[in-house]
């Protein structure tokens, strides 16, 4: 992984409020398991008006990757990469939470 990610606190803090707040008390995940072991697990968030898909690499091989909006724009340059939604899925999934050091060490 990088280790020269910019992350703005705010923007982190924020995100991870949202992601707390809205995203785990109101969006449906739906867990596509990968393939074969090691290969990404994607991951279908509902909520809303919008459908996006997560992919993370259980390996940490790659960063991780939503087709929302906020990651391609704010979220890519203020925070990693890291929206809400990925941020959620991370909180979510146990065995994933490890990934979340990224952005707050």
């Amino acid at each position: 992984m990088d280790i020269n990610v910019t992350v703005n606190l705010v923007a982190r803090d924020l995100r991870f409020m949202r992601a707390a707040h809205d995203v785990l008390k109101r969006y449906r995940f739906h867990r596509l398991e990968p393939a074969s072991p090691g290969d990404p697990i994607r991951f279908r968030v509902e909520g809303g008006r919008k459908e996006y898909q997560i992919t993370i690499n259980p390996r940490w091989a790659a960063k991780p990757a939503c087709t929302c909006p906020d990651a391609a724009q704010q979220g890519g340059r203020l925070n990693g990469g890291y929206c809400k939604h990925i941020i959620a899925v991370l909180i979510r999934e146990e065995a994933l939470q490890y990934q979340l050091l990224e952005i707050l060490l």
